[in-house]
């Protein structure tokens, strides 16, 4: 299982940088100036979660502030698969 962190919108690459440093996240995070994955994912808030299956398919989708508990119930199920 994979996670990537997409920073875009009103933010730059050097916001994106402290911001990873500062949570000390250890996942691959990337700057989007033009907001291609936001495009591409139909993503119109932040934060947005596009969670894909093993196929590489949406499996679901959230936005806003939902927590840790989410991602781990998402995550959860779709290792179950």
């Amino acid at each position: 299982m994979n996670v990537i962190g997409v920073s875009q919108f009103n933010t730059t690459r050097a916001d994106t940088i402290a911001f990873v440093e500062r949570n000390e996240l250890t996942f691959p995070n990337f700057y989007d100036p033009n907001a291609a994955v936001a495009i591409a994912y139909n993503i119109r808030g932040v934060p947005s979660y596009v969670f894909l299956d093993k196929e590489g398919r949406i499996a679901h989708r959230s936005s806003g502030a939902r927590g840790v508990q989410l991602i781990e119930s998402v995550l959860n199920e779709l290792a179950a698969e």
